[in-house]
């Protein structure tokens, strides 16, 4: 088994099980991409944001990159992180993403920045 497939399955395994205490939040993407998100109680001065993109469209997504914002209390970006959601989000799936924040922020607002989309393979 590939060490990136471990660490899928890890994460995968951490957003299942992991106690939450925040409130789950969705925002729209591009396309036929929603986006769904919890921020964990700060530990250690870290806050980890995690969630899930959906592909509700008919066309399989990759190489996905979202941002993290953190937000004071008016509403403005104070902290930001990009990352990456694992693998190939496929027509109707969904796939992961987790980021650490450092703690502090009022809010988060995570979008998508970017994406692939993969074409159907032609017909010989």
């Amino acid at each position: 088994m590939t060490t990136r497939w471990m660490r899928h399955l890890a994460l995968m395994g951490l957003l299942t099980f992991a106690p939450s205490t925040s409130r789950a939040e969705e925002a729209a993407g591009p396309a036929g991409l929603r986006i769904r998100w919890e921020a964990d109680p700060p530990a250690s001065g870290l806050q980890a944001v995690c969630g899930r993109v959906f592909n509700d469209g008919t066309v399989d997504a990759r190489r996905i990159r979202i941002r993290v914002e953190g937000l004071d209390a008016q509403g403005n970006a104070i902290t930001r992180r990009d990352g990456d959601v694992l693998g190939q989000v496929w027509s109707r799936g969904a796939g992961l993403f987790c980021l650490s924040m450092s703690a502090g922020a009022a809010s988060y607002r995570v979008t998508i920045i970017s994406v692939q989309w993969v074409s159907a393979p032609e017909s010989p």
